[in-house]
């Protein structure tokens, strides 16, 4: 019989092996022998359980996943050891949700807390205890479809090294998440995802540099004034023109500003009469470029940012006709555009597909913006170098009103242009919606 060498190791370097090893298998080392038993336990906790995991037999059973996370948590060690990562993603929460949450609150975490759980049912109540005993150590926080509840301790909240802060779908009393905010000490970036009942958003930190919102209800009241180093600002479908004298009437408005706007013909969306908004330095627009209205609506959302720097346009698939009288004499003076004029200098096109539409406005640009650097153009399927080279002469066709203006042809990959795909499956939710 040969000799258990492996076990001759010492529990560093066992440590070491076992942390390599997905979690049912780690968790199964204790039962190898007295020597082993303690190994595991011993690890910082890496907890990754999403839909993943029941490809891998750990979570065999959405209605047991509470259960299993029960039993991973007190079976690992006495608490002593810190739990590292906690990724909880998809699971429906039910009536033994509260059983892994108590016990997650009184570990020591080390890292990262992600918990999103399945978009049905009531949202679980997260105790503020958890978040409250975690934020030591915590450096990134993601809680989605749940509900934040307790009372703020007479000591105050202290999240000391949480740089990334993400919310989405929660329900979370205003002045708790604004207390949230104000004790991270060194937040850099915050995501605010359909927040429930969020009306007065007043954010006070001296580290954020990005923020992302898009609210569940229309907002009463946004502030910069304790934000000094913010960077950049995205709002992802707000009526700005609500907000518009309350923004620039406050100062630590960041210097970039992004605009995600609902496609042009939703019905909830009425582009006149509008104001223009000298803020916005960055336009989402989402066209399906149907026929000329359309066209003509595009063009007038561009008069109202005079500052605006950088153009993306979502392309949708549309069944349109490539027949000119659809399209007719859409085009405006593109000299009475302010922008076209004076800041325009990047233009991109997602999931371009080369159609009448597309062609006509992109030719509408390169020949009315005069500071253009840079038109991008992601399309979509497999073309060839020549129906590159022919759509680029369309596009040009009306020659260039900036005489350093480029046009770069790249195909659309999810992998390089993600963050572009995320905004676009934003709008395609809104319109399901």
């Amino acid at each position: 019989m040969e000799h258990d060498r492996i076990s001759l190791l010492p529990d560093c370097m066992l440590g070491s092996i076992v942390s390599l090893l997905p979690l049912k298998d780690a968790a199964s080392t204790m039962v190898l022998s007295r020597r082993w038993r303690h190994i595991w336990s011993s690890l910082p906790l890496d907890l990754d359980l999403d839909i993943r995991s029941r490809h891998k037999g750990l979570l065999s059973d959405p209605l047991n996943d509470s259960r299993v996370i029960s039993a991973i948590l007190s079976s690992h060690g006495d608490g002593a050891a810190p739990i590292r990562r906690c990724f909880h993603a998809g699971t429906r929460a039910d009536c033994s949700t509260g059983d892994w949450v108590q016990i997650l609150s009184q570990r020591r975490m080390d890292g990262s807390l992600v918990l999103k759980f399945a978009i049905v049912g009531a949202r679980p109540p997260l105790p503020l205890v958890l978040l409250a005993s975690a934020g030591a150590a915590l450096r990134h926080l993601d809680l989605e479809w749940c509900r934040v509840r307790g009372i703020i301790p007479p000591t105050g909240l202290a999240f000391p090294n949480l740089e990334k802060l993400r919310l989405s779908r929660m329900v979370i009393p205003e002045r708790l998440l604004n207390a949230i905010i104000a004790a991270c000490s060194a937040l850099r970036e915050l995501y605010l995802d359909s927040v429930y009942e969020l009306r007065r958003f007043v954010p006070r930190s001296r580290t954020l540099t990005h923020l992302y919102i898009r609210p569940e209800v229309p907002l009463d009241e946004i502030s910069f004034r304790d934000t000094p180093n913010l960077e950049k600002l995205v709002f992802l479908f707000v009526d700005v023109w609500r907000l518009y004298p309350a923004i620039v009437t406050k100062p630590g408005l960041p210097s970039r500003v992004d605009l995600v706007l609902p496609p042009l013909d939703s019905p909830s969306f009425a582009i006149m009469p509008k104001s223009s908004i000298s803020i916005v330095t960055t336009l989402h627009l989402t066209i399906k470029f149907s026929d000329g209205e359309e066209l003509r609506k595009a063009s007038d959302m561009l008069s109202l940012f005079p500052a605006l720097q950088v153009l993306r346009i979502l392309c949708f698939s549309s069944s349109s006709s490539e027949d000119e009288d659809i399209f007719g004499q859409w085009q405006p003076a593109a000299d009475k555009i302010m922008c076209l004029n004076k800041h325009l200098k990047r233009v991109v096109f997602v999931e371009y597909r080369g159609t009448k539409g597309e062609m006509e406005f992109s030719r509408f640009l390169m020949a009315g913006a005069k500071v253009l650097t840079r038109m991008q153009i992601l399309y979509s399927g497999n073309w060839s170098d020549k129906r590159i080279s022919t759509q680029k002469d369309l596009i040009c066709m009306g020659g260039r009103a900036s005489s350093e203006a480029q046009v770069n042809f790249e195909k659309f990959s999810h992998t390089i242009h993600g963050n572009l795909r995320n905004v676009r499956c934003h709008v395609h939710q809104l319109c399901i919606v």
